[in-house]
C-alpha cells in the first residue's frame, strides 16, 4: 500500500524528471517519456541506494558508462578522479555506470577499488540508465544540466584518437568543458563527440536456427587467432575461451576486426608469407559480423573444435642463459606510453651464436613489446647510471649505436628458432639492453621481465665456417625529414643496391607517430627483358604500437645487384589520431617523441659468411653517405 507521502513522491517524480523526457538539440528522436524505467532505486558498488529521479539541489549530473575489462575505460579512471576533485563542491554529481550482467557486484567493486576510483559507480545490470541514455561505447559520458537536459554526450577527451591509437596527452577536454559550461549556465559549444572505446553490447538471445554458429564457424577463428593472448593470465584485458565470453562481446569483436585493429597485424597480404601471420580474411570478417547480427547462436556441441594447448613456462625448453631485469620497475598509472631501457650484463665465457630468444614479460598487463639490443662499448651503462630509477627512458631507439641485436617480442609473439640452424652473433663482454614498451593500465604496475637465450651448441668459429648460418642486419634510412604542419601525405623514398648474393631472413620497418604507410620492394636484375620486382612488405596503415620483427616463413635468395626500395608516407595533419602535437607543428628527423624517422632494417644471411660481412660494411658506408637535411629547428 502506498502512503500519501509516497504518492506525492511518485507524482513529483513523474513531473520533475525532465532529464528523462528531454533530449539534446542534436537528437532527432522524440522526447523520452518512460520515466518509470528509473523509478527503481539503483545501488552503487558499495551498496548505497541512489534515487536518480531526485535532483532537488539542481546539480549538474554526469553519467559515465564504464567496464571492468575495457582497457580504454580503465585508462580514464584516474582522469575521472581528477574531474571529481576539480568540480568538488560545485554542485556536480558524477556517477560511473556498469551494466555487465556477467560481472558480480563484489567483483566490480574490487576492480574499481583496485584502480582507486573515487566517484560512485552504479551497478545496473538491468540496464535502467542505459535504456534511457542509449550509450554506444564504454567509456561514454553524458552531462545533464541543472534543468535535467542532456547537454553533452561522447568522449571524455581526445587522448584516444581511435582504439589502439593513444596520444601522449589530450588537447581537447570535452567532458570538463561541458560540465563547466553547464554549471555556469552557458551553452555547450560541443554537444556530441564520437566516443572511443569498447562497444556497448546489445545482448540478444541466441537464434539456434541461424546460419552462422559459434561452435561451427566462430570458435575456429577465435581459437586460432585470438586465444594466444585472450586467455586467462595473458596480456589481453579479457579472455575469449568460452562461448559466453565471446558472445557478450560479439559486436565489439566484429567492429575491431573489421577496422583491422585486431588481431594485431599491420602487414597487408601480397608478399612472401611471414611467420605467425594473423591477418583475417574477408570471409572470416563476414562470419564474425553475421554471427553478431544474427543472434549469436551457440550451435551443435559436436561442431565445437578442441581448444589449442598452450605450453606454460619456457616454450622452447630450458634456456642456456636467463637474463632478468636487475630490479623491479614501477610503471606509472596513467600518461603516455613509456619506453624504458634496462641494461643487463651478459656473463658468458666466450663468444656465442644465439639461435633463439624467448622473452617473458614480468607483468603481462603492462608490457606491450620489447626490443633486445646489444652494447659492446659500455655506453648504455653510463646512460643507466645517470638516472635514479632502474634503466633509462628513451623514445624511438636505445639512445646509442648498437653493436648487435637479438630480436624482440610483441603481444602474441611465439618464440621460434632461426631457420636452418642460423644464429646471431653474441660477443663476450656485451650488455643486453632490454628496451620495453610499457602501456599504462590506469593503476601503478610493477614489472621485472626476463629473456631466455638459446645457443647453437658448437663453437662460433665452426658455425661461421658453415654455409648460411650467421644472421646480420643492415638498414636503409632517409634523413631528409621536414614535414610541414598539416601535411597529410608527406612522402619519402630511399634505395640501396645489394653488392653480394644474400638470403633475406626478415624485415623490420620503423617510423614514429606520424607514420602512415610503408612499402618495401626488391627489384632483381634482369638476365633478359624487364627486371623482376618482389614486394617484401606492404604496410598500408602504420601503427607505432604494433611494430614487430617480421620473419619470412621461407627465407629466400636475392642476387647481387638487387635494388631495395623503401617508400613511406607520413600524416602530420590534425586527423592523425597519433599526432603528438595539437595543433600540428612542423616535424623534422630525430629520435625524440615529437620527431620523425624513416628506417627499415633487414635480417640477412649468405651462403658465404664473408659475403654477409661484406654487405654489412658496405651498407654502413652507404648509410654514412646519405644526405642529412640541414634544417632550422622545428617550430
Amino acid at each position: 500500500m502506498i502512503s500519501r507521502t509516497g504518492s506525492k513522491f511518485i507524482l513529483l517524480f513523474a513531473v520533475s524528471c525532465a532529464w528523462l523526457v528531454t533530449q539534446p538539440a542534436w537528437a532527432k528522436s522524440p522526447r523520452l517519456r518512460p520515466a518509470e524505467r528509473l523509478s527503481v532505486p539503483i545501488l552503487d558498488l558499495e551498496g548505497k541506494i541512489h534515487e536518480l529521479s531526485q535532483n532537488d539541489e539542481g546539480s549538474i549530473r554526469v553519467f559515465v558508462f564504464l567496464s571492468t575489462e575495457c582497457p580504454v575505460s580503465n585508462s580514464y579512471l584516474l582522469p575521472l578522479n581528477r574531474l571529481q576533485q576539480k568540480f568538488s563542491g560545485a554542485k556536480v554529481r558524477m556517477f560511473g555506470v556498469v551494466t555487465d550482467a556477467t560481472v558480480k557486484r563484489s567483483e566490480a567493486a574490487r576492480h574499481f577499488e583496485d584502480f582507486k576510483l573515487s566517484i560512485p559507480v552504479l551497478f545496473d545490470p538491468a540496464g535502467h540508465v542505459a535504456q534511457v541514455l542509449k550509450p554506444t561505447h564504454v567509456p561514454e559520458a553524458f552531462v545533464l544540466n541543472a534543468s535535467n537536459e542532456v547537454v553533452y554526450r561522447g568522449a571524455i577527451d581526445d587522448t584516444w584518437g581511435s582504439v589502439g591509437r593513444r596520444r601522449s596527452r589530450p588537447s581537447k577536454h570535452y567532458l570538463a568543458d561541458a560540465i563547466d559550461a553547464a554549471r555556469n549556465g552557458r551553452s555547450t559549444l560541443v554537444t556530441k563527440t564520437k566516443p572511443i572505446g569498447c562497444m556497448f553490447e546489445s545482448q540478444s538471445a541466441g537464434n539456434e536456427n541461424a546460419a552462422v554458429t559459434f561452435n561451427r564457424d566462430i570458435a575456429p577463428i577465435i581459437y586460432s587467432r585470438c586465444l594466444n593472448c585472450h586467455r586467462n593470465g595473458q596480456v589481453a584485458p579479457f579472455a575469449l575461451g568460452t562461448y559466453e565470453q565471446v558472445a557478450k562481446r560479439a559486436d565489439w569483436i566484429a567492429s575491431v576486426t573489421e577496422d583491422r585493429i585486431m588481431p594485431p597485424w599491420i602487414p597487408h597480404p601480397g608478399h612472401e608469407k611471414f611467420v605467425g601471420e594473423r591477418w583475417l580474411t574477408e570471409g572470416e570478417l563476414s562470419l564474425l559480423r553475421k554471427w553478431a547480427d544474427s543472434g549469436r547462436a551457440r550451435g551443435d556441441e559436436e561442431d565445437l573444435p578442441p581448444k589449442p594447448d598452450f605450453a606454460e613456462g619456457w616454450r622452447l625448453g630450458e634456456p642456456d642463459l636467463v637474463l632478468k631485469m636487475p630490479r623491479p620497475f614501477t610503471v606509472y598509472a596513467n600518461g603516455p606510453d613509456l619506453f624504458q631501457n634496462f641494461v643487463i650484463p651478459v656473463d658468458i665465457p666466450s663468444d656465442r651464436m644465439v639461435a633463439a630468444v624467448e622473452f617473458h614479460p614480468g607483468n603481462k598487463r603492462v608490457v606491450h613489446h620489447s626490443v633486445l639490443f646489444l652494447d659492446g662499448n659500455g655506453v648504455a651503462r653510463k646512460l643507466d647510471e645517470a638516472t635514479p630509477e632502474p634503466g633509462y627512458s628513451n623514445f624511438g631507439g636505445p639512445g646509442f649505436t648498437p653493436t648487435g641485436a637479438l630480436g624482440g617480442w610483441s603481444v602474441g609473439n611465439t618464440p621460434r628458432r632461426l631457420p636452418g640452424g642460423m644464429g646471431r652473433y653474441l660477443k663476450k663482454g656485451s650488455d643486453l639492453v632490454m628496451q620495453i614498451h610499457y602501456h599504462p593500465t590506469g593503476k601503478e604496475e610493477i614489472d621485472q621481465s626476463e629473456v631466455g637465450l638459446y645457443f647453437i651448441d658448437k663453437p662460433v668459429e665452426e658455425t661461421l665456417r658453415e654455409t648460411a648460418k650467421l644472421v646480420g642486419s643492415i638498414w636503409m634510412a632517409n634523413y631528409e625529414m621536414d614535414i610541414p604542419a598539416g601535411e597529410s601525405d608527406y612522402r619519402r623514398t630511399t634505395t640501396y643496391t645489394i653488392p653480394k648474393d644474400i638470403i633475406m631472413v626478415g624485415v623490420v620497418p620503423h617510423m614514429h607517430l606520424l607514420g602512415k604507410s610503408m612499402r618495401v620492394r626488391a627489384t632483381l636484375p634482369a638476365d633478359e627483358g624487364e627486371p623482376v620486382e618482389r614486394t617484401l612488405i606492404d604496410i598500408r596503415n602504420w601503427n607505432y604500437n604494433w611494430q614487430d620483427e617480421y620473419y619470412y616463413e621461407r627465407p629466400f635468395k636475392l642476387p647481387a645487384g638487387t635494388r631495395l626500395t623503401v617508400d613511406a608516407s607520413f600524416d602530420n595533419s590534425a586527423e592523425n589520431a597519433m599526432n603528438p602535437s595539437s595543433p600540428p607543428k612542423r616535424v623534422t628527423w630525430g629520435e625524440e617523441t615529437d620527431d620523425e624517422m624513416l628506417f627499415c632494417f633487414f635480417l640477412l644471411s649468405a651462403e658465404k659468411t664473408a659475403d654477409l660481412i661484406h654487405v654489412i660494411f658496405h651498407n654502413l658506408q652507404h648509410d654514412s653517405k646519405q644526405p642529412r637535411a640541414q634544417v632550422a629547428d622545428a617550430e
